[in-house]
């Protein structure tokens, strides 16, 4: 079993599985607890309208409220009690998973609960919410994209939190507005500060240019796409926005040294 921190994690090849989705209302039960009984698979839960109060099998106390979600990893133990509920409605929405190196080995997010601040995010909670609805035929592959999906706004999420406010809400727009193609002029607007200030502080707190991390961040998704899903190298092109099916091609290969459908095949014969 090995320990990958999120930002490393979803820049390398993983897998994904066992994937579902439950939702919970507290409005009997109040506490529960697994010590002695350890997690069989790690989880996300995400808080709708309550606090939770975790303590692990060593004392240590991690509190988190509505809004944030917790990672309780796979072998931990620990009591949780539940309290400050808004309404009748409070509710959690969990996803159990399990993920899985190139080498079959299970892999962590970390062998702690880790809790996740992203209380005024939309896109988090509707990604909870379709994995727990989910009801396609091809379920399994769709949730495995959302999980993927969600592993990625967690990690915008951490990179945000040591980042000014102005660059935080244009990383905030180009995860959410991933189909579109927006000028540096237009983010530097939405952020409300001058292009050549932007441009400066962009590159300085994110490493590379605002067109360049769009493009890594569109390629990532398509990577995930390609993976997990069953739609085709158009639809993949259409869905990130590029001008034509050649030039998302053209960029996917460049980056990654095949062709999608390539890409595809590899994976799938992996």
């Amino acid at each position: 079993m090995k320990i990958c921190a999120l930002d490393n994690l979803i820049r390398q090849n993983f897998n994904p599985v066992f994937i579902n989705g439950l939702q919970q209302f507290w409005r009997n039960t109040k506490s529960f607890q697994c010590v002695g009984a350890p997690k069989k698979q790690n989880l996300f839960m995400l808080l709708n309208g309550c606090k939770v109060t975790y303590t692990d099998k060593n004392g240590e106390i991690f509190v988190a409220h509505s809004g944030d979600i917790v990672y309780t990893p796979m072998g931990s133990e620990y009591r949780v009690q539940l309290s400050d509920f808004q309404d009748a409605n409070a509710h959690t929405i969990g996803i159990n998973f399990l993920l899985y190196d190139e080498q079959g080995e299970d892999v962590l997010l970390s062998d702690r609960i880790q809790i996740f601040h992203v209380a005024q995010d939309q896109m988090l909670p509707l990604l909870f919410r379709n994995v727990l609805h989910n009801e396609i035929p091809n379920q399994f592959t769709q949730n495995r994209i959302l999980l993927m999906e969600i592993l990625c706004a967690l990690d915008t999420k951490d990179l945000e939190k040591s980042m000014p406010d102005h660059i935080t809400k244009a990383l905030r727009y180009l995860s959410e507005h991933i189909e579109q193609n927006p000028t540096v002029a237009e983010l530097a607007a939405i952020c409300h500060i001058s292009e050549v200030y932007f441009r400066k502080q962009f590159k300085a707190h994110v490493g590379v240019s605002p067109c360049e991390y769009r493009n890594a961040l569109r390629l990532s998704r398509a990577k995930s796409y390609l993976e997990y899903g069953e739609i085709s190298v158009q639809e993949i092109s259409d869905m990130l926005g590029y001008s034509s099916v050649s030039h998302f091609i053209k960029e996917f290969r460049q980056r990654y040294a095949c062709s999608p459908l390539k890409y595809r095949k590899r994976k799938r014969t992996d």
